[in-house]
């Protein structure tokens, strides 16, 4: 009896797998997509050294030039043979849909998305060529698509305006990898730790005011990871620790509180709840912003804490810094939940279905 025929698929990525969403939608997918029978090829356009290029001002030329190299390969990639495509994000940074709309006469797509990218956004490093962004092409790349994959039911919303074909899928982690350690870590003064990006250090700064008011009553260290430059704040002993991959679940790891600061906006409501979910699985109190999916994603009082208001911020850290059986015991059941909703395990089967329905309509292009 002869073996199902295995399924090759085009993974065509906008990063490596420096990039979270890479690593957390796509890569961690590919055991289970392998067993089902799907062999992905990945392919990011920006390799390392053009993503970390990416968050530094300047260096237009540079950037020019790595990225042609790398849209001159992303071109060969596209000449091989595929059963079907996936697209994280999109195809190409610049321009309309031209490779989705080559693919689509060609093989199925599936389309994932995990941030409103519909959305004009562009990080302060590439202000200057923000005008060759078109985030307007998502709509038809969703219409384009066999199958949508949106990170939270916002995108999903969005998604079902131009798709019938919708599945909203979590950001999630492999649980047994994102664990709390053997042993906890032992501080003089709490850790409250920040674990974000360059685009995201501005929501952090906006707490200076709760932290210097804290600092003034209780002991504690604010831990920094993933800001370009040194945060400071008056007032508060401020650790910036660099932020590589290798340390990535260390980092979290060594911080007995986490904070994940949102503003209320469109673009923050496309957000996933990742740095939630991180601190969480492995068992870190978090205190965040009630913005979008984070309602979903915590259960206030139980599973972690919600601050609106910097009255509400200082009142909730002020608790965890002061009980320790409180960070232990809302820790734990953020853990519980994570394994619950958001683990690799939960998510695992619904990825290999979209797949799978994908995978059926494969003879429609042949």
């Amino acid at each position: 009896m002869t073996e199902p025929r295995r399924a090759r698929v085009l993974a065509l990525l906008p990063f490596s797998e420096e990039g979270a969403s890479v690593r957390f939608r796509v890569s961690q997918f590919l055991p289970a997509l392998s067993a089902a029978g799907f062999d992905l090829d990945l392919h990011p356009l920006f390799d390392t050294a053009l993503f970390r290029m990416l968050y530094r001002p300047g260096h237009m030329p540079e950037k020019a030039t790595a990225l042609l190299s790398r849209t001159l390969d992303r071109v060969k990639a596209l000449r091989d043979q595929y059963d079907m495509v996936l697209i994280h994000r999109e195809a190409y940074p610049i321009g309309p849909p031209l490779i989705e709309r080559w693919l689509a006469k060609r093989v199925p797509i599936i389309y994932d998305f995990d941030d409103a990218v519909y959305l004009p956004n562009t990080s302060d490093a590439n202000k200057m060529i923000g005008f060759l962004k078109r985030p307007d092409k998502i709509a038809e790349v969703i219409r384009l698509s066999t199958e949508v994959i949106a990170g939270n039911a916002h995108l999903g919303n969005y998604a079902r305006r131009h798709s019938a074909h919708v599945s909203v899928i979590p950001t999630c982690v492999d649980t047994d990898v994102w664990a709390p350690p053997a042993a906890a870590p032992v501080h003089s003064a709490p850790v409250i730790g920040w674990i974000g990006t360059p685009t995201t250090t501005p929501y952090l700064e906006g707490l200076h005011d709760v932290f210097s008011a804290l600092a003034k009553e209780h002991d504690f260290v604010l831990r920094v990871s993933g800001s370009v430059s040194p945060v400071a704040m008056r007032g508060v002993r401020v650790e910036n620790e660099p932020w590589t991959l290798e340390r990535e679940i260390g980092l979290f790891n060594t911080c007995d509180i986490g904070v994940y600061p949102l503003p209320n906006d469109e673009w923050t409501l496309g957000k996933c709840g990742f740095k939630a979910i991180q601190f969480m699985a492995c068992g870190v109190p978090v205190v965040a912003s009630p913005v979008g999916v984070n309602n979903q994603i915590i259960d206030h009082g139980v599973s972690g804490l919600l601050a609106n208001t910097e009255a509400e911020w200082r009142e909730h850290l002020r608790r965890l810094i002061t009980d320790a059986a409180a960070r232990q015991r809302i820790g734990a059941a953020g853990r519980s939940r994570i394994e619950a909703h958001y683990s690799l395990r939960a998510n695992a089967p619904a990825v290999v279905s979209v797949f799978e329905r994908a995978a059926r309509k494969v003879h429609a292009h042949a």
